[in-house]
């Protein structure tokens, strides 16, 4: 099964949509294809979106994450449903557990003009999920540049 990401032309990443089933409740989130990150994570605009205040009665992590913004505030929730659309026919569906999905917030590490720059950056699909897949394409040749992830079938 093929599931096409799409390319965000403004910030030079790619991105594939996903549905989270968090408690019983489907979530929509763009997920930036990231090879460089080891977990799928949440971050903080997701994170608020989707959790608010309830943010801190999440489980805290045994580690925070560490990326490039330095250390983070990093929680999981437990045995996660994610599903991969393909971002030409919704239709079809990679669907898989994730055994941890890290939810990592900078709020209380910035403030001001920091903020409002880390505030946006992307959630990211990590090499927790990627690793699943047959082959990840990325193919620069085309306008706009595409990517591709293949999936067993399940």
């Amino acid at each position: 099964m093929i599931i096409r990401g799409f390319y965000d032309k403004a910030h030079g990443y790619f991105y594939v949509l996903a549905i989270l089933h968090i408690h019983d409740k489907a979530y929509q989130v763009n997920l930036m294809v990231d090879t460089g990150a080891s977990v799928t994570a949440l971050l903080d605009r997701d994170a608020i979106r989707i959790f608010g205040d309830r943010l801190r009665k999440l489980k805290k992590a045994p580690k925070d994450l560490v990326g490039i913004g330095g250390f983070a505030d990093t929680y999981y929730i437990k045995n996660v449903e994610i599903e991969l659309l393909d971002s030409v026919d919704p239709n079809i569906r990679y669907s898989t557990v994730l055994e941890r999905l890290f939810v990592v917030t900078h709020h209380k590490h910035f403030r001001g003009e920091e903020w409002k720059r880390v505030s946006q950056m992307p959630s990211l699909l990590g090499r927790d999920i990627l690793f699943r897949a047959k082959r990840v394409t990325f193919d620069f040749t085309k306008t706009p540049p595409t990517v591709e992830m293949e999936f067993p079938e399940s």
